[in-house]
């Protein structure tokens, strides 16, 4: 299952904790948050069974971060109760994040591989 989040930008992790008050930083999260339920309701998307791995790619119209530097846990707490049950690791094996660059289309892509012998 891959969700797409057209024209986001996530924050980096140095944006989230450089002295940013707690109530924009949760401002962001609702944010964020909205975004990947409207996805998972638009396109219905049904809750998986199992163990996955996530792999969140961000492609930035331009200055691109650091992939170590992508605050992709917004993302993940945004799939709980929408496709995925928790993000503890009895079903979040593994989350990975990728950053590149794409002038014409910037956006977010979260993609859930589930793992088939987990």
């Amino acid at each position: 299952m891959k969700i797409i989040l057209e024209g986001e930008r996530p924050w980096s992790w140095n944006q989230m904790y450089a002295g940013v008050h707690w109530s924009k930083r949760k401002e962001e999260a609702d944010r964020v948050h909205d975004e990947v339920w409207l996805d998972c309701h638009v396109f219905k998307r049904e809750m998986i069974i199992g163990v996955v791995d996530i792999l969140v790619t961000a492609y930035f119209k331009n200055r691109p971060q650091d992939s170590d530097n992508i605050c992709s846990k917004l993302y993940i707490d945004g799939l709980i109760g929408n496709v995925i049950e928790d993000d503890t690791r009895e079903f979040v094996r593994r989350v990975s994040t990728q950053s590149e660059v794409d002038e014409e289309n910037p956006r977010v892509e979260i993609e859930i591989i589930v793992l088939e012998d987990e």
